[in-house]
C-alpha cells in the first residue's frame, strides 16, 4: 500500500529530477518473521518507533486453530494499539492431516515422524523481532491454548528462556516433574476448567497423534510451579472470584496464589467451575484480564 501512494505521488508531480537518496531497504513494518515457517500474523503498534523498547507477547494457538485465531480469541489484538506492545501469533506445522500443531509435549502433539524442534524455532523468533523492533527484554511474555499452552509451559521449562510470564488456557502438563528444569523464575497464570473435556481438569491421559502424555491435575501443575519458583507452600485464597465464562452463571473462576516467589514473580491457579475446554463465551474484557497480568510481571 505505502509503495503505490508513492508511486501515485510521483506520477502527479513535476517531472523534475529527484536528488538521489540510498535505499534504506523494507520498513520494520513490512518485515515477514519466520523464515521458512513465516509467521502470518503479526502487529505493531500504529506509528510506533521501531527504536523504542516494547512489550512482546507471543500468542501460540490450540491444536488445530491459527495465530490470528487464537490471538482474537483472546481479544489481545484489540489492545496492540492502546497498550503499545509487539503482537506476534505464530502458526505451528501442519501433520500429515493437514492439522496445525506445536511439538510441546510426547502426547500432543507428533508431525507423523517429521522431526520439529518447536522451542527452537520459538526462542529464535523472539530473537529475530528483536532485530527488527527494539523489544523490552524484561517483557516478553507468552499467551497459550491447549497445545499452545502447553507448548507455553514446555517453553518455561527450558534452562534458559527469554521469558518474564505465561498464561496458559487448558494445558497438559507434564507428569515427570524431571521434563522441567528452569533456572530462573517465571510468571505463571493458569487458567482451567473443572469441565474440560479435552484435557481433564483432575489430570489423566491423552493421545492424539503421538505417545500418550501422562499429565498432572492442574491444581498439581501449579503447585510444581510454587515449588520451581520458590514460592510459600500455603496458597492465597482470599481473592474474590472472576465471572471470565459468561455461559456458566455467576462468578465462576476462584483464584489460587501462592505468595512470596522468587523474584517478585507470581504462581497463579485460575479454576473456571463449570468451563470446558473452550469457553466459548469469554468476557469481553478477557485480553485487559490477560494483559494485566503479564504487565504487572516483567522478569526479574
Amino acid at each position: 500500500m505505502r509503495a503505490l501512494v508513492a508511486l501515485l505521488l510521483a506520477a502527479c508531480s513535476p517531472a523534475e529530477p529527484a536528488p538521489s537518496t540510498p535505499d534504506s531497504g523494507p520498513s520494520p513494518e513490512d518485515h515477514v518473521f519466520g523464515g521458512e515457517r513465516p509467521v502470518a500474523f503479526f502487529r505493531a503498534p500504529d506509528g510506533a518507533d521501531p527504536k523504542k523498547p516494547m512489550p512482546l507477547v507471543m500468542v501460540l494457538h490450540g491444536y488445530g486453530a491459527s495465530g490470528l485465531l487464537q490471538a482474537v480469541y483472546f481479544r489481545l489484538d484489540k489492545l496492540v494499539d492502546s497498550k503499545q506492545f509487539l503482537l506476534a501469533a505464530p502458526d505451528g506445522s501442519p501433520n500429515d492431516k493437514g492439522t496445525r500443531f506445536w511439538a510441546a509435549v510426547d502426547g500432543c502433539c507428533d508431525s507423523g515422524g517429521k522431526k520439529v524442534d518447536d522451542v527452537k524455532y520459538l526462542t529464535a523468533l523472539v530473537e529475530e523481532i528483536a532485530s527488527v523492533w527494539s523489544v523490552d527484554r524484561k517483557r516478553v511474555y507468552l499467551v497459550g491454548h491447549s497445545n499452545g499452552g502447553a507448548m507455553a509451559y514446555r517453553l518455561a521449562c527450558e534452562p534458559t528462556h527469554p521469558f518474564a510470564a505465561a498464561v496458559m488456557l487448558a494445558p497438559a502438563y507434564f507428569a515427570a516433574a524431571t521434563r522441567c528444569a528452569p533456572t530462573t523464575p517465571i510468571s505463571i497464570r493458569h487458567l482451567h476448567g473443572t469441565a474440560d473435556e479435552t484435557v481433564s481438569y483432575d489430570g489423566g491421559s491423552i493421545g492424539l497423534l503421538g505417545p500418550t502424555l501422562d499429565f498432572v491435575s492442574a491444581p498439581a501443575a501449579v503447585e510444581a510451579w510454587a515449588k520451581m519458583n520458590g514460592c510459600a507452600a500455603t496458597p492465597d485464597e482470599s481473592a474474590a472470584p472472576l465471572d471470565l465464562d459468561l455461559d456458566v452463571p455467576g462468578a465462576e473462576t476462584k483464584i489460587r496464589r501462592y505468595p512470596s516467589c522468587r523474584g517478585g514473580v507470581a504462581t497463579e491457579l485460575l479454576t473456571m467451575t463449570g468451563s470446558k475446554h473452550v469457553p466459548l463465551n469469554l468476557t469481553p474484557d478477557i485480553g485487559q484480564q490477560v494483559w494485566s497480568f503479564l504487565e504487572s510481571h516483567p522478569r526479574p
